[in-house]
């Protein structure tokens, strides 16, 4: 019963869009420590016309340990992130932040 009642919490905040960044892909879905990803979506510098000064970043897991990327380059439409070597391994999910407007959480698997 809590599980029906959670997905539908989750469903109707699904629906609701904040204008904050989006996340659609991960490229690769899966990677090692120190591995170079490509992540895509739309306003990942959010209501900044230039990224340069957009306040964001993307962080490695919903809960404790969470991980900051190391992010390499960064547009409105695609970040390039590097897995830094503490994050723990296996599923978890990656989630872009700018002006304290999180993404969707985009699953992700770290490897071995």
């Amino acid at each position: 019963m809590k599980f029906a009642l959670l997905g539908v919490g989750l469903l109707a905040s699904a629906c609701t869009d904040d204008g904050g960044p989006r996340l659609d892909a991960a490229s690769p879905p899966a990677a090692a420590r120190n591995a170079m990803i490509t992540l895509t979506g739309r306003r990942l510098c959010g209501a900044h016309a230039d990224c340069s000064t957009a306040a964001g970043e993307v962080q490695i897991g919903l809960g404790s340990p969470a991980v900051r990327a190391v992010v390499v380059a960064y547009s409105d439409t695609r970040a390039q992130i590097v897995i830094p070597p503490a994050t723990p391994i296996g599923d978890t999910s990656l989630v872009v932040t700018v002006d304290d407007h999180p993404s969707n959480a985009l699953a992700f698997e770290v490897l071995p």
